[in-house]
């Protein structure tokens, strides 16, 4: 059911990011469109979501110690947020980190909700086989950090110490 949803989620941002290109996005709206696709919340200040906005949810320090030396980080329209992977490939694995920060509704669509994670946020879960830890944030919204790793035992220490700073910065 996750995948079917996922998919689902990726079709939908796929048709819309066509309809953008078919209406365009220039002439008298300044270069901006008039469709709004859903999107991962920006930073404290921020103006929406964009590469730009939500890859400064992690410092690239932080990333290179969970992954090693990684793309710098990309909008990810799958996961919502930014995804940042690694320069090359780690036991036939590309390790990523994925972060998010979005409304309700949307995190309801793309999440792998797992079981309850004690000593960190009330209403957190993590789901072990994708690595994904949520939790509520920043009035209603939720956040999200999924790594994957080569390393299945560490994966969760991993997400649950990027998700504090995440949570610190929300």
């Amino acid at each position: 059911m996750g995948v079917f949803r996922k998919f689902t989620h990726a079709a939908i941002v796929g048709g819309a990011l066509a309809l953008i290109a078919a209406c365009g996005g220039g002439g008298d709206s300044g270069g901006s469109s008039p469709v709004n696709l859903p999107s991962a919340v920006g930073l404290p200040g921020g103006e929406g979501s964009d590469s730009s906005e939500s890859c400064k949810f992690l410092t690239e320090e932080e990333v290179t110690q969970a992954i090693g030396p990684n793309d710098g980080g990309q909008q990810d329209y799958t996961f919502g947020g930014c995804v940042w992977t690694a320069s090359s490939a780690k036991d036939g694995i590309n390790e990523a980190i994925f972060a998010a920060v979005l409304p309700k509704a949307q995190y309801e669509s793309v999440a792998e909700i797992g079981d309850p994670v004690s000593g960190f946020v009330d209403g957190a879960t993590y789901a072990e086989l994708h690595g994904e830890l949520w939790f509520p944030c920043r009035g209603g919204d939720y956040c999200g950090i999924k790594a994957r790793t080569a390393d299945s035992d560490g994966r969760q220490e991993i997400a649950l110490s990027l998700a504090k700073l995440l949570q610190s910065r929300v």
